[in-house]
């Protein structure tokens, strides 16, 4: 064996000693450890039922002290072979929307060899989450996959962000509930609130004559220009970005003649009292009106200070105007940019010239 070849075998030795403390440190075998309500009484039981033998020097009290004393460490022992070789993962529906229940699925694959997994419970942990959220498996055989769901329903709009599940179990006892923090990272897109609401004229009379070379979905290219937030993939020019260095994609000729360019004012106004509240309604009334407007085959564009959404065409599912509203934030009115000029002919409407419906 060569000296190069020696001095690898040593350090791939010296790294697998020190593998389960770096795994360690970070989170791998990191667990939790809660008394249930009988655990309580058990260990309570137990610390006097020792105190009792020791002042006593009865040998059955001994033995009843140290049967009580095994329960608990086979309940660690146990609960430790349930929790170690579960797998979680999530599937997660394309969006959800404020106020509205979502299913959440959620899979739990027990890659052990030999032992069964009973009684175990998936919390799991969003961001800004005021109850904990999850499912129940009853029992997991050694390399059994099994699927649950369980019920979210978000509170406030944009990227809802799941940081990790954590696995809970009483088992075999119920003395003590062991917990394992799984770190799985995704998000959910949580769309805005739809409120019905009344156009003004100048905005619902979109019959009108426009010239007939609009960006939008077509057939045919328009321009080029930066990628932004919500662009398809599949209209990236990837031989122009090669050669620029950044993302640019193809703009399409519209092939309808009817467009809608609404204007949403996001510039934070803090003397006005309720101004959050006034905001959030206009998101949710331009939410339904871009709904609508996408079912009647109507092309729209949302535009904000510094900020828009890629043209809805007619016949497309209006997700990417809705990730925009579920993403835009107020931005201070000192630093507010203007709206911009749209860069197709388009009715243009202001979303505080929208009124909610009577009885929406």
């Amino acid at each position: 064996m060569s000296e190069a070849t020696a001095r690898g075998s040593e350090r791939q030795a010296r790294r697998s000693w020190y593998q389960p403390l770096r795994s360690w440190r970070q989170g791998s075998y990191r667990r939790d450890l809660r008394f249930t309500r009988e655990g309580r009484v058990f260990v309570l039981v137990t610390l006097g039922l020792g105190l009792a033998a020791v002042n006593t020097g009865n040998n059955l009290m001994y033995l009843v002290f140290a049967f009580m004393l095994s329960l608990i460490v086979m309940s660690g022992i146990l609960s430790e072979h349930v929790l170690r070789g579960l797998v979680p993962s999530r599937i997660l529906p394309a969006s959800c929307r404020v106020g509205e229940t979502a299913i959440v699925q959620v899979e739990l694959d027990n890659r052990s060899e030999r032992y069964s997994s009973y009684a175990v419970k998936v919390v799991d942990r969003g961001e800004g989450d005021p109850l904990p959220h999850g499912c129940f498996f009853l029992k997991l055989a050694p390399g059994e996959r099994q699927a649950s769901s369980y019920r979210r329903r978000p509170v406030r709009r944009g990227r809802l962000l799941l940081e990790s599940v954590v696995l809970r179990t009483r088992f075999p006892f119920g003395l003590f509930e062991k917990g394992r923090p799984v770190r799985l990272r995704e998000s959910l897109w949580v769309y805005p609130r739809t409120q019905p609401c009344v156009v003004p004229p100048h905005g619902s009379a979109l019959a009108g004559q426009y010239p007939r070379k609009r960006v939008g979905q077509g057939n045919e290219t328009a321009g080029l220009r930066d990628y932004r937030d919500g662009d398809e993939l599949r209209s990236v020019h990837w031989r122009r970005s090669a050669a620029l260095g950044r993302t640019i994609v193809r703009e399409f000729e519209l092939e309808r003649g009817q467009c809608l360019s609404i204007c949403i004012d996001n510039a934070l106004d803090a003397e006005v009292s309720g101004w959050e509240d006034a905001f959030e309604r206009q998101i949710s009334m331009v939410a339904w009106l871009t709904e609508d407007c996408s079912r009647r085959g109507v092309a729209v564009e949302l535009r904000a200070h510094g900020s828009r959404s890629p043209v809805l065409a007619p016949g497309v599912a209006p997700d990417a105007p809705l990730r925009f509203l579920a993403a835009l934030q107020p931005v201070p009115r000192a630093l507010a940019a203007g709206f911009g000029r749209t860069e197709h002919a388009a009715v243009e409407l202001r979303a505080s010239e929208l009124r909610p419906l009577d009885g929406a």
